[in-house]
């Protein structure tokens, strides 16, 4: 067999591997780990309306921007977290992360109007993401 030959195989094969990588693994984790990361910009951005009772226009229309953000993180997680490889879904357990759960959460959170009670929610949402706690 020529040597050419053999080296065009090689990259065609190296090639398709690192496409399949790139594609059934690499593009999801980003997936997710870029919807994670929003969650958490959106915890900081929309933290002074979990309760937009008595508060101005402005502050209410942002308060619905909140539920409607955190709803759709909620969606998008759940639908990120199923395309994971499996091999990271067990790195994520093994860490006792669970991303289905915190979506779940989520949900629960955006129908939050009581501080407290966003706060044990928000904090149990970052422990299930592996999120830094809120300073």
């Amino acid at each position: 067999m020529d040597v050419s030959l053999i080296v065009a195989l090689i990259g065609i094969m190296a090639g398709a591997a690192g496409y399949w990588i790139a594609m059934f693994w690499m593009q999801p984790i980003l997936r997710y780990r870029s919807i994670r990361n929003r969650v958490h910009s959106d915890f900081i951005y929309y933290a002074q309306v979990v309760n937009a009772d008595g508060l101005n226009e402005d502050m209410q229309k942002m308060y619905r921007e909140r539920i409607l953000a955190n709803r759709k993180a909620s969606t998008e997680l759940s639908a990120a977290y199923l395309e994971l490889p499996s091999w990271y879904t067990w790195w994520l357990e093994h860490h006792k992360f669970d991303p289905a759960k915190a979506a779940q959460h989520l949900i629960g959170y955006s129908n939050t109007r009581e501080y407290d009670q966003a706060h044990k929610v928000q904090a149990a949402i970052r422990r299930l993401l592996g999120l830094p706690p809120e300073t």
